[in-house]
């Protein structure tokens, strides 16, 4: 199991979280998770807080940032990797509440996949709206 930790350190705001998960290399569809293309899955029903040791109940919208991130890698894991189906289990977060927000899960698991897989890193940029507070990702595409 690999950790990777997503850092954002600008003038106004910073973002931390880390993520730690493996990858399961399948012959049959996972019986767990949901698919996020073809051949990659994500399974995100057992994740613990490393800090606590509590586990955590991620609603939809994480989720959702999680597909999102993992959806952005997926062409990459496909072309190094010829299982027929691969399983993302994300099994712990590192959050530091007062440098969370939701969104960073994306670029966090993107992250993980790329140094999992040897992949180049897919380039984000992180930008706060300073009247809103809220963050939005600027994907390299």
């Amino acid at each position: 199991m690999r950790t990777y930790r997503f850092k954002v350190q600008k003038s106004g705001f910073g973002l931390f979280l880390g993520i730690a998960a493996e990858a399961t290399r399948l012959t049959t569809p996972p019986t767990v998770g949901a698919p996020v293309s073809d051949r990659v899955w994500l399974d995100a029903s057992e994740v613990d807080n490393a800090y606590y040791g509590n586990r955590l109940a991620l609603n939809e919208r994480e989720l959702a940032w999680l597909r999102l991130g993992l959806g952005k890698v997926t062409g990459g894991i496909e072309l190094v990797d010829t299982s027929p189906y691969v399983l993302i289990s994300v099994r712990s977060l590192q959050i530091v509440e007062a440098d969370y927000a939701e969104a960073a899960l994306a670029p966090a698991i993107a992250g993980w996949v790329a140094a999992e897989f040897s992949l180049v890193p897919v380039r984000c940029d992180v930008i706060r709206d300073t009247s809103t507070g809220q963050f939005t990702f600027d994907w390299d595409e």
